[in-house]
């Protein structure tokens, strides 16, 4: 079959078939596969049939980039809405979130009355600990005349998942698997410092790294023979080895904004690496400053900077930058023009932006909590965007480790081709709980059982009770401890020998402590007497307390040593079986525990008497995130008596997280300060009945570090001022702004009837959505320019790449770079 002029793929086949029954259907194939053709066969199918579809994506980049994309082919016909964008809302294709496609479920479901198809990229986001619940959420409670087309890497436990997925659809559900890449890839280590190999030399490069560090610390050094490279290792640097085997352009994953910035700094800064012609370096310049012209970012800090690294073929992509300056750099990489991008994960997620490579900095990352390897899933979403389709034969991969503290067990389990099974992260929010509780009152907990963490829970608690009964006919047969005295319980009898010898030791060294007080207390010649008298009545304790143990059955008898072990082993075994049943019991219980205590929290906070929603509850249920606390302040007050700037500041305090590591400026305004102290106030009731509860997740505190810098900005500064006030990133700027417009708007809608309330959320919204921080402008930038900036094919000239001998002076100097 052909498909915009491409020869399909037997999966691609599959999936199409299936669509074409109208039919749901989950698609599992590796990163570059082309997944992606079916989602737009899909799309172009409802236009013709003149129905709609929903194209749902895990980050509003990959929303905003799929717009783009739908929009240069069909136009009017495509609309968007997110939390930062809303474009033609009632197009017949809608582009969206996935939070935002809950949220219609919840507030609207009529909406969706005429949507045929949805489509979720990237449904493994199931298994994302934060956000994966939205997805379930979703899956289970949308309208059942809709169909799904769900898009992903490999899933290995696809079957399962499809089992629980037919469970709440009503519409039949095709598995279309692929497991071959089409173009497939080459895994390889860089030792740091030495060269380029594989796993199996990771023992070996670990012993002469550690061997080399010794010889180091020797002065003289040691000269004894250090031990040879393995005959099939490459000694090289890594940057130099990929352009002298051809094997860029490359996506280059730190794993911070700091390392992607410092990599290519160094490269262009510290060795002067040039990737680029004349030519090449002139065009990729040419549209960069054409780029800074239509986003109006000529006059922002490091663009300068960038040019020059720009000018070299090389780059940095991350989420601190400015959202239009990364859109830039998105571009151009798709050019063909940057050969090096040093880039976040979060360029790994959906945008469909391959390379002939892929480096990793490091097989390891801070998570926020500490820092841990790479999950093969993880590991392989990145390393999918190596080998691009039609250009490359075969995608190459590396990964930078330091030899001498190589973990070979852990860096195996990463790069290894067994993926985790995805795992349900259903969590209810407080608005869920609402919007379900309104619908199904007590009837709520049965909703619970529709879940997929139900379904993986029901498996979960067979193999722990397969487990308890195994446990429980293995205690039954082990042997017991006989006693030779008639009557006697053997059991009890050496847990009481135990139990008694205890506390008779412990008697003993306490005596011993006060022999050594009286040593020391008694030290002088005169109170020689007192001494022995002393030390002798705290012998005669001893001695009867060692008479005691004579008095057991246990003491000096010949079956102690068996009695013993096997009292050991019966307990031992007793223990294991004690937390099988305690796990068994607590996955059974909790999450129905956590949606009970929830609602007492709500019960107790006036949002619902009986099987009913009072105003509070209505209103909590249509507000996303921060629901409690913004509804407690609505119906305090809170937003009526204060202006503007000052909500805008109460938000920015709410939506914010914890950064320590930052320069805040602090706020002194002292009427704000009071205000932030009352809100606080409202908030520690709200945590006092989930510590009441035992709610698992408990609603923070306002952070106010944000609040000079929104104040600011909130009554008109510059954005370039802004790092008067914080020493944060450009991105981080606009992303928490952007995440206080999306809140505003979340409660303009649920005070509907509101007028006066509604004209000030407007207010506060226009304040800060301006500038850079509007994002539908430059969605709308974006949309009317994508004919004329259109790149030239440089893959096709003769002077693609690599663009210089390795023998170049240039590229020597290279050789002492390790990236």
């Amino acid at each position: 079959m052909f498909y915009k002029g491409l020869e399909l793929d037997r999966f691609q086949e599959e999936a199409i078939a299936a669509i074409n029954r109208d039919t749901s259907v989950i698609v599992t194939a590796p990163t570059g596969a082309g997944k992606t053709v079916i989602a737009e066969y899909a799309v172009e199918k409802c236009l013709k049939e003149n129905r709609r579809v929903i194209y749902t994506a895990p980050i509003k980049a990959l929303s905003n980039q799929k717009y783009r994309d739908f929009y240069a082919e069909y136009g009017d016909k495509i609309g968007i809405v997110t939390g930062d964008v809303v474009l033609n809302p009632y197009a017949q294709v809608l582009l969206m979130t996935t939070e935002i496609f809950r949220n219609t479920i919840f507030d609207d479901s009529e909406r969706l009355q005429d949507v045929s198809y949805v489509i979720f990229d990237e449904i493994h986001y199931i298994n994302d600990i934060e956000r994966g619940t939205v997805w379930e959420e979703s899956l289970i409670f949308a309208p059942q005349h809709i169909k799904f087309i769900c898009l992903s890497a490999t899933i290995p436990n696809i079957n399962p998942f499809t089992d629980w997925m037919q469970s709440v659809r009503e519409i039949e559900i095709k598995i279309v698997e692929e497991l071959k890449r089409p173009v497939p890839l080459e895994h390889h280590l860089y030792f740091k410092d030495y060269g380029v190999g594989t796993v199996k030399h990771i023992r070996q490069l670990r012993n002469r790294a550690q061997q080399d560090s010794r010889k180091r610390k020797y002065s003289p050094p040691n000269n004894k023979p250090t031990k040879a490279l393995p005959s099939d290792f490459t000694e090289t640097r890594l940057i130099p080895h990929l352009q002298r085997e051809k094997q860029l352009p490359c996506l280059y994953f730190c794993f911070s904004r700091k390392g992607c910035e410092e990599n290519a700094s160094a490269l262009v800064f510290g060795t002067h690496l040039q990737l680029l012609s004349k030519r090449q370096s002139a065009e990729i310049l040419k549209q960069f400053d054409e780029l800074c012209v239509l986003f109006d970012i000529v006059a922002e800090k490091k663009i300068a900077e960038f040019r020059k690294l720009l000018s070299r073929g090389i780059a940095y992509h991350h989420a601190g930058m400015l959202p239009t300056l990364k859109e830039v750099v998105e571009r151009l990489f798709t050019s063909g023009l940057i050969q090096l991008l040093f880039t976040t994960e979060t360029f790994a997620v959906g945008i469909n932006m391959p390379a002939c490579s892929v480096v990793f900095n490091s097989l390891e990352k801070y998570d926020g909590i500490g820092f841990r390897y790479l999950k093969a899933r993880e590991y392989h979403q990145m390393s999918g965007r190596a080998g691009r389709r039609g250009i490359d034969t075969i995608g190459y991969v590396y990964s930078q480790i330091i030899p001498a503290y190589a973990d070979e067990h852990e860096i195996k389990s990463v790069v290894t081709d067994k993926i985790e099974p995805i795992e349900s992260q259903f969590n209810l929010s407080y608005s869920s709980i609402l919007n379900l509780y309104e619908k199904y009152g007590d009837d709520i907990y049965d909703i619970y059982t529709m879940s997929l963490s139900n379904h993986q829970n029901r498996t979960r608690v067979a193999n722990l009770n397969n487990q308890i009964e195994a446990k429980t006919e293995k205690l039954r047969a082990l042997p017991k401890p006989e006693c030779i005295h008639d009557g006697i319980d053997a059991t009890k009898q050496i847990q009481k020998h135990y139990r008694e010898k205890r506390n008779r030791e412990k008697r003993i060294q306490q005596l011993h402590v006060e022999i050594t007080q009286v040593k020391s207390q008694t030290r002088k010649k005169k109170q020689q007497k007192e001494r022995v008298k002393r030390l002798n009545t705290i012998q005669k304790k001893i001695i009867l307390i060692q008479r005691e143990a004579e008095q057991s059955l246990c003491e000096g008898c010949q079956c102690l040593k068996t009695c013993t072990n096997r009292s050991k082993t019966i307990r031992k075994e007793e223990e294991q079986l004690r937390k099988l049943k305690k796990r068994s019991t607590f996955i059974e219980s909790d999450p129905r525990q956590q949606i009970s205590a929830r609602l007492k929290v709500l019960e107790e906070l006036g949002y619902t008497e009986g099987q009913t929603l009072l105003p509070r509850g209505s209103t909590a249920a249509h507000i996303y995130g921060y629901e409690i606390q913004l509804t407690q302040l609505l119906f305090s007050g809170f937003f009526e008596r204060l202006a503007e700037d000052e909500i805008n500041c109460l938000m920015v305090a709410i939506v914010s997280e914890p950064r320590k590591d930052v320069y805040y400026k602090p706020l002194k305004n002292e009427r704000l300060l009071e205000v932030f102290y009352a809100v606080n106030a409202e908030i520690a009731i709200i945590q006092h009945l989930e510590t009441k509860h035992k709610v698992a997740e408990i609603t923070p505190m306002l952070e106010v570090r944000l609040c000079t810098a929104m104040l600011a900005w909130s009554k008109g500064c510059e954005f370039d001022q802004l790092e008067k006030y914080a020493r944060l990133d450009a991105g981080d700027f606009v992303r928490t702004f952007r995440l206080v417009i999306d809140q505003l708007r979340q409660i303009r809608r649920a005070m509907t009837g509101h007028t006066a309330l509604i004209d000030k959320l407007n207010r506060c919204i226009d304040r800060i959505n301006r500038d850079v921080v509007d994002a539908e402008r430059q969605l709308r930038i974006g949309q009317e320019n994508l004919d004329e900036i259109a790149a030239e094919d440089v893959n096709k000239s003769e002077e693609a790449t690599p663009l210089q001998d390795p023998n170049d002076a240039e590229v020597k100097d290279v050789v002492s770079f390790s990236s």
